[in-house]
C-alpha cells in the first residue's frame, strides 16, 4: 500500500513541472489545471474536509473549457451546456453515479484533441506525437474512470496501472510541448496526379 501511495504522490509531483513547458508552445492552460488541481483538491479535502469528487469535477470542467478554448470552439453555447453538466453532476446524482460525468468531461476532451489531430494528419501528412500522447492520455483517463464507476473488480489496480502510465506521459509533457514535438511524417499519397 506504501508503495502505492508513492506512486500517487510523485505522479502528482511530476505533473506540477509540465505547464513551464506548455507555457509557450502548448496548451498551457489545460496543463495548468491538470498539473495544479490534484494538490489544490488534496488541500481543500485536508483543511476544509471537502469532498475531492467535487473539486475534480470542477476540474474535469475547467478542462473542457480551456481545450474548447484553445481549438476556437469556445462560445455560449459550449459554456451554458458545460455549467449545465456540471450543475446536474453536483446536483442530481450520488456519488457512485458521478464518476458518469466524469467521463463525459473527458470524452469531449479527446474529441477536441482528435480534431487537430485529425486535421494534421490529414491536412499535412503527418502524426503530431504530441496530440497523440494526449489523446492517449485522456483515454486512459476515461478507462479508469469507467473501470471506477461500474466498480470492476480489477477497477483500483487499473487505476494503479494508469496512474504509473500518466506519470511517463507527465515526464514526455515535461519535455515536449506543441511546438517542438517529434512528428512522423508519412510518404506522399499515391493517388496523387503528376
Amino acid at each position: 500500500m506504501y508503495l502505492a501511495k508513492f506512486i500517487v504522490y510523485f505522479s502528482i509531483l511530476i505533473w506540477l513541472l509540465p505547464p513551464f513547458r506548455q507555457l509557450k508552445g502548448g496548451y498551457f492552460l489545460y496543463f495548468l489545471i491538470l498539473g495544479y488541481s490534484d494538490p489544490l483538491a488534496l488541500f481543500l479535502g485536508w483543511i476544509f474536509q471537502l469532498n475531492v469528487e467535487y473539486i475534480q469535477l470542477i476540474t474535469a470542467f475547467l478542462l473542457t473549457i480551456s481545450i474548447l478554448f484553445y481549438n476556437n470552439n469556445l462560445n455560449l453555447k459550449w459554456i451554458a451546456a458545460l455549467l449545465l453538466l456540471l450543475m446536474l453532476s453536483v446536483w442530481k446524482v450520488g456519488v457512485d453515479k458521478r464518476y458518469f460525468y466524469f467521463i463525459i468531461f473527458h470524452i469531449i476532451i479527446y474529441l477536441q484533441i482528435l480534431i487537430p489531430s485529425i486535421k494534421e494528419f490529414y491536412l499535412k501528412q503527418r502524426i503530431n506525437i504530441y496530440f497523440t500522447v494526449l489523446l492517449i492520455y485522456e483515454l486512459t483517463t476515461i478507462l479508469k474512470f469507467v473501470a471506477v464507476a461500474y466498480n470492476y473488480f480489477p477497477g483500483i489496480y487499473l487505476f494503479y496501472i494508469s496512474v504509473v502510465f500518466e506519470l511517463v506521459i507527465g515526464i514526455f509533457f515535461i519535455f515536449y510541448n506543441l511546438q517542438n514535438s517529434p512528428l512522423i511524417k508519412l510518404p506522399a499519397r499515391l493517388t496523387e496526379d503528376k
